[in-house]
């Protein structure tokens, strides 16, 4: 891995993933050449569902299905491009399921919580 400009870069087979705060890009190598090239954003936008911003493994759950969650509170760490990454909660409201468990390897956008939606006002 390689940190450039506080971004975080690694090629894993023939995907390059790049990271930078809390967006997440992957290109296929293969893809990318002088003709064009085709970026891949990462889901991370759906505050009721904490997916993985990309591959990597579960190390620590910090929650499970009917416990309340606080906005800004962790709910899971994982472990991706030789880095640590907690993953919080943007709603106040109730886990409805934990897909993940510790030691899990997950691709990028696996579902790992999902929360009870909080409807809009």
């Amino acid at each position: 891995m390689k940190i450039i400009d506080n971004m975080q870069v690694e090629k894993v087979g023939q995907t390059l993933w790049i990271k930078s705060g809390s967006e997440t890009w992957s290109y296929d190598i293969a893809d990318l050449s002088a003709e064009g090239q085709r970026r891949k954003k990462s889901n991370t936008a759906t505050p009721d569902m904490i997916l993985a911003p990309m591959p990597g493994k579960i190390t620590k759950v910090f929650v499970k299905e009917g416990d309340s969650v606080a906005v800004g509170q962790a709910l899971l760490v994982m472990e991706a491009m030789k880095m640590e990454y907690t993953l919080k909660s943007d709603l106040a409201t109730t886990v409805e399921t934990v897909s993940a468990k510790v030691n899990d390897q997950v691709q990028v956008g696996a579902v790992l919580v999902k929360l009870v939606k909080v409807e809009s006002k």
